[in-house]
């Protein structure tokens, strides 16, 4: 397993060493994997974000065996200069947009409010895909079983990419200032990408499978991106959320959340 961990892990490196941060594998103990951070990840207030949002979703997802990622000691090594936000473009074109510049704090709504609501909204599909997985895993496919199909393909490929887009385009960009100058928000944003390319193999499968056949590839992709989109709720709204609440306060928060809902609406009218 140590291997698959490895060649996981140096898939992301490119993303923290363009912060001026670095990771290394230390061990991997049956399902947990021990890394240990370095460069400007030493230290820095959102490390913890880089941990799990950005490594152990990332392994988990391309290592299946893996359970959880904790972080070993940091080596004691000379003080690193403080690093400059020039050093990353993502992170410079952020800071200098509107979304980044100070204001002053007023009455606003919670940033997340939509995006938690949406999560709320998939958990049902979720569920049922689920229990579709597990109806369909080693039988074949009913007839009555269609219409729930169609229902997840339609919710996994037209309102789950709006969601996703509220995130990419606008929340996670500007978060790139408070977080460790964007490399968990780019992981996050390759995720998306990674998720897109399974939900659209399992949207291929449900577009061709009729009564009778095998259904144990939908299962598998069924069963697969459930697991990969509730690692993804779990992150968000135990890490990035919380900071986008603390951090993206006042009219700066209105002016995300008018953006959101203005991509929430063009997903309406394409549907």
């Amino acid at each position: 397993m140590r291997p698959k961990v490895q060649a996981a892990l140096e898939e992301i490196r490119p993303y923290i060493q363009a912060d001026g941060g670095d990771v290394e594998l230390v061990k991997v103990d049956g399902s947990v994997v021990t890394v240990r951070l370095m460069g400007h990840c030493i230290g820095c207030p959102s490390s913890t974000v880089t941990l799990k949002a950005g490594i152990e979703k990332h392994l988990k997802a391309r290592v299946p065996e893996v359970t959880e990622v904790v972080q070993a000691a940091p080596v004691e090594t000379p003080a690193a200069p403080a690093a400059h936000p020039a050093q990353s473009p993502f992170a410079q074109a952020a800071a200098e947009s509107p979304a980044a510049q100070p204001l002053p704090p007023a009455a606003s709504p919670t940033v997340t409010a939509r995006l938690r609501d949406d999560h709320r909204r998939a958990e049902e599909v979720l569920a049922e895909l689920d229990r579709l997985a597990a109806e369909l895993a080693g039988t074949k496919v009913a007839e009555a079983q269609m219409p729930a199909l169609k229902r997840i393909q339609r919710f996994l490929q037209i309102d789950l990419p709006a969601h996703m887009r509220q995130e990419d385009e606008v929340l996670f960009p500007a978060l790139v200032p408070f977080i460790s100058w964007g490399s968990p928000m780019s992981m996050m944003a390759k995720e998306h990408r990674l998720l897109h390319e399974e939900i659209d193999l399992f949207g291929q499968a449900v577009a061709v499978v009729k009564p009778g056949d095998d259904g144990d590839e939908i299962a598998r992709l069924g069963k697969r991106i459930a697991q990969r989109l509730r690692d993804d709720f779990y992150q968000e709204e135990n890490v990035l959320f919380v900071e986008a609440d603390e951090s993206l306060t006042g009219a700066r928060a209105e002016a995300l959340v008018e953006a959101m809902t203005r991509i929430a609406k063009a997903g309406a009218r394409a549907d």
